[in-house]
């Protein structure tokens, strides 16, 4: 029988369990601050999105009871003194701002190289003015002005009917600037409303649905630009045109023209264009996502003492204004740029420079 050796045997206790509390695994606060800015942003884009709604139906109703009813007189042409307090009269102005001469306006102008371009003409006296005349622009939006004379020359021939009602389809939608954009598919508008849409918020849908009502006329888009004497290479598209200064100017002379003979339709297009601005600034803070989430952007380009029947133009490297100015002598001025947004302050100064300049056409 097996004796031990209780001696060397050593009774070994069993060590105490050792229990670990696993610990909850811990956020980073990176993490947090990201998913709290993300809920943050939602929140803002959804209240941006409901105000948008309220704002184009706001808007959108008003605007047609405004086109039903027009109220332009010849006051709405007079002297309104925005930015001139100290001139109360036309000619106290010769001695508070002094006429520039050619050279003068040389020299400034010349200064942006080919970032600019002019065409001034005085409409009692014919005379003009051009700065790099030639140059080619993109046009942007100032193609919704040469287009809208046209569909206004078509209606007065008869070959096209203003209060037509036309339907607006997916293949219309397109982005950028416009409140039509986000009104839905099967909306119906006069051909009067497109007009308006076009001109007053620079629409894009309303745009490519009257070059589509158009495309079938007797009398082409590109028969027109020969007729009026615009240079037929810048029609090839007519949504997306090139231009020059030169270019321009032909065309404010001919709706220049148009606005002051007899017509049936004029006084709709004269209200369009004296109602760009106000229209259109509030109209981009609200709804133009291109131009910033939440941006406030004048497009008030062109500025005058005086009313101004207006068309300006945007996209990246254009930035383009051009007016018919009811000065006592009345003047087209027209200014393209590639400069893009933020040229507010060289539109002004181009304007008051030929204010000035146009006040020696007015004296006796």
């Amino acid at each position: 029988m097996r004796q031990y050796d209780t001696q060397r045997q050593v009774r070994r206790t069993p060590r105490p369990v050792k229990t670990t509390q696993r610990r909850k695994p811990r956020r980073s606060r990176g993490l947090t601050i990201f998913f709290m800015a993300l809920l943050f942003g939602v929140g803002i884009f959804v209240g941006t999105a409901i105000r948008n709604v309220v704002t184009n139906a706001a808007w959108t109703v008003p605007f047609r009871e405004r086109l039903s009813a027009l109220s332009i007189t010849t006051t709405d042409l007079g002297y309104t003194s925005h930015g001139n307090d100290d001139c109360t009269e036309w000619m106290l102005c010769d001695v508070l701002y002094p006429i520039p001469t050619t050279d003068e306006l040389d020299t400034f102008l010349n200064q942006y190289g080919n970032d600019v371009a002019v065409f001034y003409k005085n409409l009692n006296t014919g005379y003009t003015y051009m700065h790099n005349p030639d140059r080619i622009f993109f046009g942007a939006s100032l193609a919704k002005a040469t287009h809208a004379l046209y569909v206004y020359s078509l209606a007065e021939r008869g070959l096209i009917d203003m209060y037509a009602v036309h339907t607006f389809t997916a293949a219309d939608h397109w982005g950028g600037t416009g409140i039509l954009r986000f009104e839905p598919a099967g909306t119906r508008l006069t051909t009067r409303e497109l007009l308006g849409h076009s001109i007053i918020y620079s629409c894009n849908v309303a745009f490519r649905m009257l070059t589509r009502l158009t495309s079938g006329a007797s009398l082409t888009f590109e028969d027109f630009v020969s007729e009026i004497g615009a240079d037929p290479s810048f029609t090839r598209n007519i949504i997306s045109q090139n231009t020059s200064a030169r270019d321009m100017g032909v065309w404010f002379y001919a709706i220049n023209s148009y606005l002051t003979a007899p017509s049936q339709y004029g006084h709709y297009f004269l209200h369009d264009l004296m109602n760009t601005a106000e229209t259109s600034h509030h109209y981009f803070t609200r709804w133009e996502g291109s131009f910033g989430t939440g941006g406030d952007i004048d497009v008030s380009l062109l500025q005058s003492d005086y009313a101004m029947a207006r068309k300006y133009g945007w996209s990246p490297e254009a930035f383009h204004d051009g007016a018919i100015v009811y000065a006592p002598s009345p003047y087209i001025l027209v200014v393209l740029t590639n400069m893009d947004r933020g040229a507010h302050e060289l539109f002004a100064e181009i304007s008051y420079l030929f204010q000035s300049f146009n006040r020696q056409f007015s004296r006796g």
